[in-house]
């Protein structure tokens, strides 16, 4: 870890001051002192201030939103039209990757690194605590699984990364100086954190009585299986494709986790995920509107919820931030948001979810190759498009019956794209909200199983009978009836004869997260584990088509020139890249400047993967 990172780290004196807030009882303590591992009360404080460092992370602010979620392909930064400009930190966002010296890139990585340091001090502190032995273990167990979390965000971004297990006495302890670590061997430590804290964790019920439950962003022993199967499933697809994936020339070893090939892991992700489902504590949600409605105390209990990051606007930190993000200006009737929807849902991924589940296209001659509607119940939970109330008026909104008048900059930012949904609530404001984010929820243990039997078995049935097609169904007819009155048509079951090949099933997998799940983080990671070759024949090559559909075009008004969607937020002659040996080279992001700057152990022209910079074969500049 880099010098800015040590001074960071060793600053954090202010300690669980204020996560603290948390409890009835408001302990003031220091990661310096003993006061923090005294008492349970003071334990308790204290893994909930790491809970809420990696909330700070990126989850709810610009890191994972503005920065992130557009590399994926199927979001947009839509506040400005920033991204055609010459500065890197939007452009490298359609190259799928952000540069070595974007400024948000090296803000992500410290601060999963300080979550990692407050997990390893707090374990080190742990052996002179004074409570009870069991106690302190189920609280080791919390600590595993948030170390482990926070390295598994680390090495699906960066690839290759330090792996520290001990925290740092001082500035000039060696151990805070290591080159970087094969992104094999933080996996396998990954699933050893992920073992262990499965182990230690409290079961639901008594994470419940002693914590208060899911409300508060604790999780259970379970949590760790769930998340375990996503790493599992996650080595599973990185092996599947080795020749287009990030790393070129090397072999990744995972032995000593039990897997020895792309089988192995997706056994272990689909043993993980039906665990969870025949004997785990959680419950699908029977409706799938009440996990975005923010309204009663029981929608922030829901026990779909296997980990979240709680609402905390009392405490003025990230609590909206989600919200902020994602709504329109004045969305009914609130008070001025100059975010305006910074991140947003791209035109190309509506257009595939109407295209999937039932859309109907535009009957105007200004829209005649766009979808305007979609029969998904999900899309009206999750996005709003066509039209919302404003602060005193309806706004329109894309895709409208005939073309916005996007005759100025502000009209097509505003107006040109749809917008999410679900994390508004009726308290927000413009400063205050009470939207948590589902990092993990049961929906996506069950499509986790799907694919992983899907690999496995593709036709077939697993031993628990089921077929992959069976697992996605619960979704779909969840989604179907959340709706009042008679169930939707869509989405419809899926059936065996509906897919010509393992591939077009695991693809039909992916989109069925992303309909789910849009705008919980998972887009960016989703499409980055495929490999190179996925993204350019169903992200590159259609998005490409679309992007110069005449809808996208500049246009004529009045006799005056104005620019159309593609120029303003991609550039007039912009095309994704269709050669996957390019595309290839977003699929981790550049290790961060300071970072190789300030470690003596890297050298940023060193060609060991180890001690440099990612290799040019899988690194964009």
């Amino acid at each position: 870890m880099n010098r800015i990172f040590t001074i960071a780290i060793l600053s954090l004196a202010v300690g669980l001051t204020a996560c603290s807030d948390f409890l009835v009882e408001r302990h003031s303590t220091s990661y310096e002192g003993k006061s923090m591992i005294a008492t349970k009360t003071a334990l308790e404080s204290s893994i909930l201030g790491i809970h809420r460092q990696i909330a700070s992370s990126g989850f709810k602010t610009g890191s994972f939103c503005e920065y992130l979620a557009p590399g994926s392909g199927l979001a947009i930064w839509g506040n400005t039209g920033a991204l055609t400009n010459p500065q890197e930190k939007w452009i490298s966002l359609h190259k799928f990757t952000r540069f070595s010296r974007h400024p948000d890139n090296l803000t992500t990585f410290q601060s999963f690194y300080r979550t990692i340091y407050l997990c390893n001090h707090l374990l080190d502190l742990l052996v002179n605590s004074p409570v009870d032995e069991n106690y302190v273990e189920e609280i080791k167990g919390e600590i595993y699984f948030l170390r482990a979390m926070a390295y598994f965000y680390l090495v699906r971004l960066y690839g290759d990364v330090t792996l520290n297990l001990t925290a740092p006495s001082s500035s000039d302890d060696e151990t805070m100086y290591k080159p970087r670590e094969n992104f094999w061997t933080v996996y396998c430590q990954i699933v050893k954190d992920l073992n262990l804290a499965e182990e230690k964790l409290r079961s639901f019920k008594r994470m419940v009585s002693v914590a208060g439950g899911n409300a508060s962003g604790r999780v259970c022993n379970y949590a760790a299986t769930a998340c375990r199967s996503l790493v599992y499933l996650t080595i599973g697809t990185l092996l599947e494709h080795p020749d287009d994936n990030f790393w070129v020339g090397r072999t990744p070893d995972f032995t000593e986790i039990g897997i020895s090939s792309p089988e192995d892991a997706f056994r272990l992700a689909l043993a993980d995920a039906e665990n969870v489902i025949e004997n785990g504590p959680f419950e699908l949600c029977p409706d799938y509107r009440q996990l975005f409605r923010w309204i009663e105390p029981e929608d922030w209990q829901l026990k779909e919820r296997i980990w979240a990051m709680p609402r905390s606007p009392e405490s003025k930190d990230a609590g909206s931030g989600l919200t902020l993000w994602a709504l329109p200006r004045c969305y009914n009737g609130t008070e001025n948001v100059d975010n305006f929807g910074r991140c947003r849902p791209d035109r190309w991924f509506f257009q595939k979810w109407c295209e999937t589940y039932g859309g109907v296209k535009g009957s105007g001659t200004s829209n005649s190759n766009i979808y305007v509607t979609c029969a998904d119940p999900r899309m009206d939970v999750n996005l709003i498009y066509g039209s919302f109330m404003g602060q005193k008026k309806v706004e329109d909104c894309y895709p409208a019956s005939s073309r916005l008048s996007s005759t100025s900059a502000f009209t097509l930012k505003s107006f040109g794209i749809p917008f999410y949904k679900k994390y508004y609530d009726p308290t927000f404001n413009n400063s205050d909200g009470n939207a948590d984010l589902y990092v993990m929820r049961l929906a996506e243990v069950y499509l986790i199983a799907a694919e992983a039997t899907a690999n496995l078995h593709f036709t077939g049935a697993n031993q628990y009978g089921k077929t992959a097609m069976d697992y996605v169904n619960v979704i779909l007819a969840r989604a179907r009836r959340s709706v009042d009155g008679s169930p939707s048509r869509e989405p419809a079951d899926w059936k065996t004869g509906d897919f010509a090949d393992k591939d077009a099933l695991l693809t039909a997998i992916f989109w069925e997260r992303c309909f789910e799940m849009p705008f919980e983080h998972h887009e960016y990671f989703d499409t980055h584990r495929m490999g190179a070759k996925w993204i350019v024949e169903n992200i590159s090559k259609p998005k490409n088509i679309f992007l110069y559909l005449k809808e996208q075009e500049d246009f004529t008004s009045g006799g005056k020139e104005y620019m159309g969607y593609r120029s303003y937020l991609y550039g007039k002659t912009f095309r994704y890249d269709e050669d996957w040996t390019l595309v290839r080279k977003g699929l981790i992001c550049g290790y961060p400047y300071d970072e190789i700057v300030y470690n003596p152990c890297l050298e940023e022209t060193s060609t060991d993967p180890l001690r440099g910079q990612n290799p040019t074969e899988v690194f964009w500049r």
